[in-house]
């Protein structure tokens, strides 16, 4: 079919996302073809090459094909032509595995005549059940499956291991698709929880889960707030008294749980996630997998990815990418969509991170503009509000009963989620549970009480209104006003809720993107990435991504504040230098720390340097921090030898910081210098 005998044909529908036109209009929708509802008919056998648009001008369909049917009808209600595919890009073929898909849960479009509707292949029919009512369908995504298997090597796994749950995508046929978890094959998440049995066996995701209110203290989960965390850091013991197990400090300092009279690094745990997703993978695929992609919220400093990466070794996993969750949202969103620069805000609030960034989009270009969050704010914050609120059902004195059983405070931040969720849908719910504690002469007391929309919303407006402040400084860091924005998308769990929603669209004054899966995306933009980095290794093009800088990183100086080197919203890879004038013979500790405050022991500590001068002179502390995020630290004397340095991570006593910050340089002493080649760690010059 030669492009000079094609008529153009560009159509503009009345739906907002593609959920609505899946809704709406997918009846007249079929592999083979579509059902064009029009007074313009083309005559039966003309070549045209069409595009569909919604009504904001962003395209949905596009391809070619051949005018099969007509039909006029007098009063214009069922006017149209059905148009029959010859070629399609890949984004419509992906469009049209999920109108198909969703075939049986759709409600009816414009219906055409029967027999003029493309039959869709005998055995494509509609997989997924009808939605439950008043619940927003979810877009339905293709999975993985074994027939579809690439090269082992050629496959790299997009992992968002999440604070609650998590999940496994590949990049098949042209499309990121999620790697099904559950024997059922829709399952495509599992509980963030490892639990370590009574025979001392570790047990992951619904297992785990399920030992939660039996076995609370052997239980573990939120794992991923810990992660690379400081045991001794204020965050991680105030945490401490909220869940169930015991934290203590592993060898390192890092943040460590006791289970059964053992102690176990967050990394471990972590790293038994990672690899019964890796394992899920292979058994669903059919072969050896390695590669993966792992995705991080924006904020996680440079010691929480290093322990991310850590996790990732032990689970048996290459990780090619260390990859920001918002821009895998954003990936997830704009891939195969031929954007013209659209500068997008990805609101994210999970079970237990907050991240807002700023990214500009254009076609699979994708540069990060702004970004920031918190790391201590997501659903398990939410939970604990609700908990509070349901214990003021109890006498004090039951109250007190409860503080000091585990598994009944468990049983109460259970019955908490579970409220929680449920208002997001319905405006009042009941929570029965039933012995939720004792009385003085050990009679049992039941939980049982109404708890409505607004008393959940009352208890938890500040935890909203934080994430309004953390995106409105994120912006004002990128010098943008709500009115730069083109588009918002809320990922993540807890940004379902229905204040979270209604307080984001007041705050930007601007509609909410709803064609983006809050609970999918970061794994599929993760595959997205994946597949782009096996593109590249062929010499072909892949997407194209440029992070920032999430916090300042510096050094502390005497005083006890912190000397920025590199700023927030650096673009990435950065390097920059600092001298250090010291006396032949002299040794000088840095204590390295990365965070917004101008009072180092309020940031996150990274490690220390000790410094040591062969001869006087300049020695020049080289930072750099790579594409990911990751920092890496080198130096060089006033001769230009250069040596590699690597931070001693293991935590510091107080008193040890307070004798770093005693001998370190005085505000201004250092001066900013070009950088050099980076490679790693460790300790600089002595011996050299």
């Amino acid at each position: 079919m030669s492009d000079s005998k094609l008529v153009p044909l560009r159509i503009r529908l009345p739906y907002r996302t593609e959920e609505e036109f899946i809704e709406k209009y997918g009846s007249n929708v079929a592999r083979g073809g579509v059902f064009i509802a029009t007074r313009a008919i083309k005559p039966e056998g003309t070549a045209i090459a069409f595009e569909f648009v919604l009504d904001d001008g962003t395209r949905l369909m596009r391809g070619e094909g051949v005018v099969q049917k007509t039909q006029v009808d007098e009063g214009g209600t069922r006017s149209g032509m059905t148009l029959r595919f010859s070629r399609l890009d890949s984004r419509t073929k992906a469009l049209l595995d999920r109108v198909v898909a969703s075939r049986s849960g759709a409600p009816p479009g414009p219906p055409p005549e029967p027999e003029q509707e493309p039959a869709p292949p005998p055995e494509e029919k509609a997989e997924p059940s009808p939605p439950k009512p008043g619940r927003r369908r979810l877009p339905d995504f293709p999975t993985a499956s074994a027939r579809q298997a690439q090269n082992g090597a050629e496959v790299v796994l997009g992992i968002d291991m999440g604070t609650t749950n998590s999940r496994v995508a590949v990049f098949q046929e042209g499309r990121p698709v999620l790697v099904p978890l559950g024997k059922d094959g829709r399952t495509f998440g599992i509980p963030s929880v490892v639990a370590l049995d009574e025979k001392g066996r570790f047990v992951v995701g619904g297992r785990a889960k399920a030992q939660l209110l039996a076995d609370p203290v052997n239980t573990v989960f939120g794992a991923k707030r810990l992660l690379g965390r400081r045991a001794r850091s204020r965050k991680v013991q105030e945490l401490a008294m909220r869940f169930p197990y015991r934290i203590v400090a592993d060898p390192e300092g890092d943040t460590g749980v006791e289970l059964r009279d053992r102690t176990y690094g967050i990394c471990e745990l972590c790293a038994l996630l990672l690899k019964e997703l890796k394992e899920a993978a292979q058994e669903v695929l059919g072969q050896q997998l390695a590669r993966a992609v792992l995705c991080v919220p924006a904020y996680f400093n440079d010691h929480q990815r290093g322990a991310m990466l850590e996790a990732g070794r032990i689970a048996g996993l290459e990780v090619e990418r260390i990859l920001n969750e918002p821009s895998a949202v954003a990936l997830a969103f704009g891939y195969g969509r031929g954007l013209a620069r659209k500068r997008i805000l990805v609101y994210d609030l999970g079970g237990g991170t907050f991240d807002a960034s700023v990214l500009e989009l254009t076609g699979d270009d994708l540069e990060v503009v702004t970004t920031g969050g918190e790391n201590f704010l997501g659903g398990l914050d939410f939970d604990t509000r609700v908990a509070e609120q349901l214990s003021l059902c109890l006498s004090q004195a039951e109250r007190a009963k409860i503080q000091e059983s585990l598994i009944a405070a468990q049983r109460i931040r259970d019955a908490a989620e579970q409220a929680k969720i449920a208002l997001s849908e319905l405006e009042t719910t009941t929570v029965h549970l039933p012995f939720a504690a004792a009385r003085d002469d050990g009679s049992p007391v039941d939980l049982h009480t109404e708890l409505t929309r607004g008393t959940l919303e009352e208890v938890t407006l500040d935890l909203v209104e934080r994430t309004v402040e953390v995106t409105e400084a994120v912006l004002e860091a990128g010098g943008l006003p709500p009115s730069a924005l083109d588009e918002v998308l809320l990922v993540g769990g807890q940004s379902r809720a229905p204040l979270v929603r209604k307080r984001v669209e007041e705050y930007l004054k601007r509609p909410i993107r709803f064609d983006v899966d809050a609970h999918a995306a970061v794994a599929l933009g993760a595959a997205i990435l994946g597949h782009s980095l096996v593109q590249r290794e062929k010499g072909k093009a892949g997407v194209s991504l440029s992070e920032v800088l999430s916090a300042p990183i510096g050094i502390g100086v005497r005083g006890g504040g912190m000397r920025r080197v590199l700023e927030r919203n650096t673009r990435l890879p950065a390097e920059k230098a600092i001298a250090l004038p010291l006396k032949a013979g002299q040794s000088l500790s840095v204590a390295v720390y990365q965070g917004p405050s101008a009072m180092a022991e309020e940031n996150e500590y990274l490690g220390s340097l000790q410094l040591v001068a062969q001869k006087s002179g300049e020695l020049s502390l080289s930072f750099a921090v790579s594409p990911d995020g990751r920092l890496e630290v080198s130096g060089a004397d006033h001769s230009g030898r250069s040596s590699t340095v690597r931070l001693a991570t293991a935590d510091a006593s107080d008193e040890v910081r307070a004798a770093l910050l005693a001998e370190a340089p005085l505000p201004g002493e250092e001066s900013a210098e070009g950088g050099g080649l980076l490679r790693g760690i460790r300790r600089l010059f002595g011996g050299s």
